[in-house]
């Protein structure tokens, strides 16, 4: 599979390489800075061109150790960045536990970076959101960004109440987060608008009834969207998306990015890596065998399968998995040029272990 040979993302002008960089793990402050650097340096020379990050992954490390990497590599003009909005990072000189507070997931939503002195406040309103991009930017090193996302608006990281007010901040008509992203958009600052869409175990739920799939919708019908990043509901394992988020994408001309395609490192290594960030459940590691079996009988690697996977639905943009070293950055690009036969995708829908209206490769 080519993945050096560009995509169109959505309705905008914006196109990126089919396999992207995931910048969540360089954040981890655990992960040594030269292993950053090696992975975002190795992703570059394999063709990668598109990177994700966000404020809040390491609390702005991320996206400073990815500047610092990209500057190393070539101009702005020869690459693209995704971040994302809807996080503002305050500093905090003396730590104040009362500014604390827990997700519905159970996680700290609001959590205090020990090293930067830096905590995590949410905000979507207008001069929110044009602060966070331009102190992304000084994070980043740059001038401008080629896109941005909403981030986690979900079940799974806002209560009801909160979700409520996120969208009353983003709306034209309350804090006017929706103007200042799409005026950012307008005046060339940006050239694509997204949002998050989670499937995680803190969320799970949610989709079952169809209330996830509700939020993207009231999501879109408040801001402009060119693209979704899909993280969980467009997996090997789980085509949920097929049912009414990827139809609707096409119906507004929204295009796709598929974070998480191992579904939180599970399809790459189940063996130790639990599914999406929670406790993997049991539906889960019996689907997951029977997968196994059949990439037995072929031959093929079941992480080579979930990466090439998403990548064949007409909506999908890019991929973009998480590397925090040279060798997972260059593992991804190995994944993609692994050949898998049509007649593995064939017997993975007569076993109903994939839709058979999900698009396969090939």
């Amino acid at each position: 599979m080519d993945f050096t040979l560009p995509r169109k993302v959505g309705k905008s002008t914006l196109e990126v390489t089919p396999l992207g960089f995931g910048g969540g793990p360089i954040g981890d402050r655990r992960v040594p800075l030269e292993e950053c650097l090696g992975s975002v340096r190795t992703a570059w020379e394999g063709g990668v061109r598109f990177y994700d990050t966000a404020p809040y992954y390491g609390i702005g490390r991320s996206e400073r150790r990815l500047g610092v990497a990209l500057a190393a590599c070539g101009s702005s003009e020869m690459f693209h960045i995704n971040t994302k909005v809807g996080r503002t990072l305050e500093p905090e000189p003396f730590k104040d536990d009362s500014l604390k507070t827990f997700s519905p997931g159970g996680g700290v939503r609001t959590p205090r970076d020990s090293s930067s002195g830096h905590r995590v406040h949410f905000d979507y309103s207008h001069d929110a959101i044009l602060a966070q991009h331009r102190d992304s930017l000084q994070r980043l090193g740059l001038p401008a960004v080629d896109s941005l996302a909403i981030h986690d608006i979900d079940y799974g990281h806002q209560w009801p109440e909160e979700i409520d007010q996120a969208l009353q901040q983003l709306s034209r008509s309350g804090g006017g987060g929706a103007t200042a992203l799409e005026s950012l958009r307008g005046s060339g600052h940006t050239r694509a608008i997204g949002a998050g869409c989670n499937r995680e175990m803190r969320n799970y739920e949610t989709w079952a009834g169809g209330l996830q799939e509700d939020l993207v919708e009231r999501i879109a019908d408040t801001v402009d969207l060119d693209f979704l990043i899909l993280a969980g509901p467009y997996t090997l394992l789980d085509t949920i998306a097929l049912r009414r988020v990827l139809p609707f994408c096409k119906s507004r001309g929204i295009g796709a990015i598929i974070a998480s395609p191992f579904a939180g490192g599970w399809l790459a290594a189940p063996e130790r890596i639990s599914y999406m960030y929670g406790d993997t459940p049991a539906h889960v590691v019996e689907h997951t065998a029977r997968l196994q079996a059949i990439c037995r009988l072929f031959d093929v690697e079941l992480a080579a399968a979930a990466l090439q996977f998403p990548l064949a639905h007409p909506s999908v943009a890019a991929v973009i998995p998480g590397a925090k070293s040279a060798a997972e950055a260059q593992e991804a690009q190995r994944l993609l040029r692994v050949h898998i036969p049509a007649a593995f995708w064939t017997q993975l829908k007569s076993a109903a272990l994939l839709d058979p209206d999900a698009p396969v490769p090939g």
